[in-house]
């Protein structure tokens, strides 16, 4: 794997010893106090002098090393997790004039960076996330040439929001069986509150569903990816500032690159809804469960076998042979009686013979099948009903225009609407045959108005250059 290829090789034993969770708390407070934000790199007696303070910080039974002896002095303590940490890879030594300088690996920086953030929770505002694909989009559409980055900060946002959700919802689940499998009530509610509510809960959560949630803008974003992909000039230009700017090797190349990180875009967020529909059944499920336990509380803690077992062990502890009942105590009718005889299981009527006929079927209901097969041949859409179609319209000519191609019928409209996708629909099938070049003019006819584009069979081009 390249990640240990790149990292030091002992990097993890501090993670992986006895003492992990002081090492662990260590690295984060360092990476946060002394090398975040510090502009200047520093010296080693002022790190050792930060892990002394931090180890005098900590309750003495959490700030035990590995190998420490009973006696181990407090700067000796100090010295000995900052050797440990310059010897397993974490922090890096060098001399600057008669100065001794520590600094912080660098690929070991990356993962400390990654732990932080992990530290920090798992919440995040979903508005935030979709409002910035969308602002990075709209920044993209608006100044291709300079701006052309913003597309790739949009495909990381979406990447890193699909990401989360699917975290969530695993999360949730997880909460959701540590909670069923306590033992106690107060386990119950205790890990409810804890892993439930306070880690787990997204912070715009209850604004999911309301007016202003943060979905208002997942139209806004399929609408810009789709109006950019449709845009031949934005994304030749687009494609043009990859190349330039070496996220492509050429300008066809970075024009193909655009629409895939669009066509990504967008899939995310048509996703999205799915994701949310999953969290929100795990939430119900979670809080109807807990509201069932809080009904049924009393009912738990009062079970009628805690009375049995008080009253047994009252009856042992009672002195000489003879217990005084009370006489409520004493039942008044008999235990059993003509309500808790069970009634004779009743015979099974027998089995009569019918005569099954065949009907013959609805007239209706065949002229309705018919129909239906004739709705789904006219809308769908196959390679040879779109290459027919082709060939009728081309009439023996090397390439139209889409405002010159005729459209006489329903069937045509619905071939002539998918031509634009010929690069990309029946596993490139039609794409061998043909080839579309999208313009930046618009057609407009009695049925439809588009992008106007220009349909070549392939091959035509370089003879008649030729």
């Amino acid at each position: 794997m390249p990640l240990f290829d790149v990292l030091p090789p002992d990097l993890f034993k501090p993670l992986a010893s006895s003492s992990r969770r002081l090492y662990a708390d260590l690295l984060l407070h360092l990476h946060h106090r002394t090398f975040t934000l510090s502009g200047i790199v520093p010296r080693r007696a002022d790190v050792i002098a930060e892990i002394d303070a931090f180890l005098a910080r900590r309750a003495p039974e959490d700030s035990k090393l590995e190998d420490e002896g009973p006696n181990t002095k407090a700067e000796e303590r100090a010295r000995t997790a900052y050797e440990r940490l310059v010897e397993t890879g974490w922090l890096v030594e060098y001399r600057e004039r008669y100065l001794k300088l520590v600094d912080l690996d660098p690929e070991a920086s990356g993962l400390l960076h990654l732990l932080s953030d992990i530290e920090r929770g798992e919440t995040l505002s979903y508005g935030g996330a979709v409002l910035g694909v969308l602002s990075a989009l709209e920044s993209a559409a608006g100044d291709p040439a300079e701006r052309s980055e913003n597309l790739r900060n949009a495909l990381r946002g979406a990447n890193e929001f699909m990401s989360h959700m699917r975290t969530v919802s695993v999360s949730l689940r997880q909460a959701e069986e540590r909670i069923l499998s306590q033992p106690s009530l107060r386990e119950v509610f205790r890990h409810f509150f804890e892993n439930f509510v306070e880690r787990h809960l997204i912070r715009d959560f209850k604004t999911l569903h309301t007016r202003d949630n943060p979905f208002r803008f997942r139209g806004g974003i399929l609408r810009q990816a789709a109006a950019m992909g449709e845009d031949g000039g934005l994304v030749e230009a687009l494609g043009a500032a990859y190349a330039r700017e070496g996220r492509a090797g050429d300008a066809a190349s970075g024009a193909a690159k655009v629409r895939e990180e669009l066509a990504i875009i967008a899939h995310v967020f048509e996703a999205a809804e799915e994701h949310l529909a999953g969290i929100d059944a795990t939430v119900a499920r979670i809080e109807r469960r807990i509201a069932n336990t809080a009904r049924y509380m009393d009912r738990i803690q009062n079970r009628s076998e805690v009375g049995l077992a008080d009253a047994m062990k009252a009856v042992a502890a009672a002195k000489g042979d003879a217990i005084s009942v009370a006489p409520a105590l004493l039942p008044r009718i008999l235990p059993l009686g003509p309500v808790h005889i069970p009634a004779p299981r009743r015979e099974k009527p027998a089995i009569t013979r019918t005569i099954l006929s065949d009907r013959a079927p609805d007239p209706a209901a065949l002229l309705y099948a018919r129909a239906k097969e004739e709705y789904v041949r006219r809308t769908r859409v196959t390679p040879e009903r779109l290459s027919a179609y082709l060939e009728t319209a081309l009439a023996g000519r090397p390439e139209m225009r889409g405002r010159d191609m005729p459209i006489e019928s329903v069937d045509d409209f619905v071939a002539f609407q998918r031509l634009r996708e010929i690069p990309s629909i029946f596993n490139g099938t039609l794409a061998r045959s043909y080839e579309i070049e999208l313009l930046t003019e618009r057609c407009s006819n009695d049925w439809i108005t588009c992008q106007d584009f220009l349909i070549r069979r392939r091959g035509e081009a370089s003879r008649n250059a030729a």
